[in-house]
């Protein structure tokens, strides 16, 4: 197969390419076309042997390559000197036989999985964004570890009430849950506020949407803590000492 690698002349009227220095102009083209690329959009190149090809220091190098990953243009896995290009795949898209046999070829050799979900576009978020979230869960599990509280319980009223087989309690439920704990609620109140939501008009006719992680919202589970039973859908009659009550807007939609 022809080793060649295309790069359209939109990209010199593109904001991003543009914008950027002679340096870092050189720099993504390097990326895009140098000789260890593949057709995949995924390759194994290491610092060193970027640094010899434009004669930049690996300093340099680990510079420029931190800020494309901060651009969400690449990803690269140190361990594995894999390096993988978004939009590799939009503008080398092929429906040939040969040549999509050969990317996913090249595809079954890639060591970092989660490369390929990358240069494919599934699901992916940028590494800024995957960094951001894993600060706020460690924060979170710091939280948990802070506060003991009884997610068993918690899950066996919730299946009690809903007539459920739930095994676990999913993350985001469980940060729900230790945020409102750490408000000064407790379990009881939760369990209070699932009773009530199951009771709404709303939720009889659409159950489904009952579920830990929507109750455990702080909106939702404020709403439904001082829901009356036997009101109207939609009437609140807010509790006494309660944060927030009655601040809703009763047309508001699930």
């Amino acid at each position: 197969m022809a080793i060649f690698r295309k790069i359209h002349t939109s990209m010199w009227g593109d904001s991003f390419f543009s914008d950027l220095d002679k340096d870092k102009k050189l720099f993504y083209i390097y990326l895009l076309t140098n000789e260890k690329t593949k057709q995949c959009g995924v390759y194994e190149i290491t610092k060193k042997q970027i640094a010899f090809d434009l004669g930049y220091t690996i300093d340099r190098v680990s510079l420029l390559l931190k800020y494309f990953i901060k651009l969400n243009k690449i990803r690269y896995n140190e361990e594995t000197s894999e390096l993988a290009l978004k939009n590799w795949l939009k503008y080398n898209a092929s429906t040939s036989p040969k040549v999509l046999a050969c990317m996913n070829k090249e595809f079954a050799t890639v060591k970092d999985t989660l490369l390929i979900q990358y240069v494919k576009g599934i699901g992916t978020k940028s590494q800024e964004e995957e960094e951001q979230e894993e600060e706020q869960e460690e924060e979170q599990e710091e939280e948990q570890e802070k506060i003991v509280i009884d997610f068993d319980f918690f899950l066996s009223e919730f299946n009690r009430i809903k007539k459920k087989k739930l095994r676990v309690v999913d993350k985001k439920a469980k940060a729900n849950i230790t945020s409102r704990i750490s408000e000064g609620y407790t379990v009881d109140d939760l369990i209070i506020a699932i009773e009530n939501c199951k009771s709404d008009k709303y939720h009889i006719e659409n159950p489904h949407f009952l579920t830990p992680e929507f109750i455990t919202r702080e909106d939702k589970f404020i709403k439904y803590f001082n829901y009356e039973k036997g009101s109207s859908a939609g009437n609140f009659k807010p509790k006494d000492d309660i944060k927030n009550a009655g601040k809703f807007d009763h047309d508001e939609k699930y």
